[in-house]
Order: structure tokens, then sequence, then C-alpha cells
């Protein structure tokens, strides 16, 4: 139970690597000049893409997915947990 928050994190990362290894691979092919790509335009358009829109997942907007996150939801809801109990004070 206390790991289901952490496997979003660890999916993201799992994808990234991925994606690093895809971007290895697709360069090594780009300037290894036995191999002959036939299509070298859309390799090299594919990494600038790669390169332009990194793989970044949010919540809200707010809170990074990536290993970080059980440790940044911990953080928010402590966060908020002091500001209610100061709140409840004033009461």
């Amino acid at each position: 139970m206390g790991m289901l928050p952490c496997l979003p994190g660890v999916i993201t990362e799992m994808i990234a690597n991925e994606i690093d290894k895809i971007k290895i691979s697709l360069t090594n092919c780009l300037y290894d000049d036995d191999k002959g790509i036939n299509d070298r335009g859309s390799a090299e358009g594919f990494l600038r893409y790669l390169q332009l829109r990194p793989l970044r997942c949010s919540v809200w907007r707010l809170l990074p997915v990536d290993l970080t996150l059980p440790v940044s939801l911990l953080s928010l809801c402590t966060t908020y947990l002091i500001v209610l109990i100061q709140f409840s004070d004033l009461y």
C-alpha cells in the first residue's frame, strides 16, 4: 500500500529511460556511415522533436511526476496541515 504513490514516478522514469535509449540509438544511426539510413531527415526531425518537447508530466501543473513525487506529496500535505492548524486556533 505504501508503494502506490511511488508507482507513477517509477513508471515515468522508466519511460524517460526508454526515450533516452531511443535518442542514443537514433544518434548512433545518424553518425554511423556504414549503415546508410535511407530516411535521414525523418530521424533528425524526430530527434529535434524529442529535444524540443521533453517528457514532462505533472499533477495539476503543480507537482512533477518523477521519483520525487512521494516527497512532494508529503511536503504539500504537511504545508496545508500546518495552515489548517493555524486557522483552527483562530476560532
